[in-house]
């Protein structure tokens, strides 16, 4: 039985791949690639315009509550009241970090993480997309 299949693999003629072949294959391979890089700044895009979009929101809603807090009240007596703040430091930053909205800041601050982690997507797949299509 072994021998066989020996005979049969050896009497078997060389096959050789049709002419163009290689090219069609790499042909494929950088249209897929390209079309890969096409979706993914497309989703950069999409999520650029997401997170701009929650920016905005969490501006008017949440910088309005930041700009009328206590905290501001407080911060204004750094540079009117320096010799009293001066002699009750500990008192002052306590009361500073007890007022401070951080539950707006994190709101504002989030989507501007956002906005620039879609700006490096953006960017890095512009510059794939940019060098990928006009290497041929």
């Amino acid at each position: 039985m072994t021998q066989n299949i020996q005979k049969l693999f050896k009497n078997l003629k060389d096959i050789e791949p049709s002419r163009g072949l290689e090219g069609k294959i790499l042909k494929a391979i950088a249209l897929e690639n390209s079309r890969k890089m096409a979706r993914n700044l497309m989703f950069a895009r999409a999520g650029l315009a997401a997170s701009f979009g929650v920016l905005t929101y969490t501006l008017f809603v949440f910088g309005r509550a930041f700009l009328q807090s206590d905290f501001w009240n407080l911060a204004k007596l750094t540079f009117s009241d320096m010799g009293t703040i001066a002699g009750h430091f500990g008192d002052f930053s306590i009361s500073l970090l007890e007022t401070l909205p951080v539950v707006e800041i994190f709101a504002i601050l989030a989507p501007v993480f956002a906005v620039m982690l879609m700006f490096s997507w953006y960017f890095k797949f512009s510059n794939n997309n940019f060098k990928h299509n006009h290497i041929t």
